[in-house]
């Protein structure tokens, strides 16, 4: 697994509780739903970015298909 794959998880999804929870009369579960929306966002930014490094890589070995 990779770390950016990783990172993005965590940050998005911690970012999601911060931006759920600034209310003060916000309830656990928006909480938790922000967190986990932003834990999914996260998922899928650091699955395309940690693609988009591989698919890099592997040109650069190889040349770039034209």
């Amino acid at each position: 697994m990779s770390l950016r794959l990783i990172l993005w998880t965590l940050f998005l999804g911690y970012v999601g509780f911060l931006l759920a929870s600034t209310k003060n009369a916000s309830s656990f579960s928006i909480d938790i739903a922000g967190a986990f929306l932003g834990a999914v966002i996260g998922f899928a930014l650091g699955a395309m970015f940690a693609k988009r490094a591989r698919r890099r890589h592997v040109e650069s070995m190889h040349g770039a298909p034209r």
